[in-house]
Formats: structure tokens, sequence, C-alpha cells
């Protein structure tokens, strides 16, 4: 029988059970070394950007960015990428991930000094394509 239960709770548990394996690697202990991130930046008590990561041992992965349309194409995005940069660096971080859609800046994300490594083209449909970067910090 399948169940659907709390992410956590079995994170922890499958975690658990790869610990316990004969082939135990730092790479499934990183799993049980995570930090939820989260940044934004704020105009006097207006929040006009965000951004949502996750740390996994020694790599961060961007999860969500936006800046408010109104404020766009003032610097915002990089303060908050730049923000996020500084905690990986002094958290030990040895690189920052992203994926984005074709649609949804990818020069953004290559203005600020990531590189892409991967596309999967007609993915999630059918005339976009998704696409992979990391920062090497």
């Amino acid at each position: 029988m399948i169940k659907t239960i709390n992410a956590e709770d079995n994170r922890q548990a499958v975690c658990q059970w790869l610990n316990h394996s004969t082939k135990k690697t730092e790479a499934v202990s990183a799993f049980s070394d995570q930090e939820q991130l989260s940044f934004a930046f704020f105009d006097n008590q207006d929040q006009l950007g965000g951004v949502i990561g996750k740390r996994t041992g020694n790599t961060i992965h961007i999860q969500l960015l936006a800046v408010d349309p109104s404020h766009q194409n003032q610097g915002i995005g990089k303060q908050l990428i730049k923000a996020l940069f500084d905690h990986g660096k002094k958290a030990g971080c040895r690189s920052v991930t992203v994926t984005t859609q074709d649609y949804q800046a990818p020069q953004f994300y290559q203005a600020v000094g990531f590189e892409p490594f991967a596309v999967l083209t007609d993915t999630p449909v059918l005339g976009t394509d998704r696409l992979y970067f990391v920062k090497i910090l």
C-alpha cells in the first residue's frame, strides 16, 4: 500500500536507511545537512523582490526568484543573488544551481555569473525548454 505522508518525515526515514547502507557516502549524509534560505528586498515597508533557496551540503539550489514587475531592471535581482552567493560562501558552499524555463530570463542568470550545463527541449511542454545553470563560488 502506498500512502502520501509528510515530506519531512519521509526524508528523515529515507536518509536514515541510506545512511545504514554498506555503501554510505558523503553525498547521502549531505541530505541530512539542509537549510532553507529566504532573502527579500525591501524599499521602506514594501517588499519588491525575493529569493528562496535550499542549501544541501555544499550546494545551494535556487527554488524561486522574482522581482515586482514595476521594479525590474533596477538591480534588485542582482542584490538578491549576491546575498545568496555571500551566504553560500560563508557556509562553505561550492556552487549554486538554478533550473529555469527558456522564457524566464535565462539571460539574467548568465549576467550574474551562472553557466548553462544542460537543456531539456520540449520540457515540461512542447515548445519550451528547461535550462540548468550552475555558478561555482
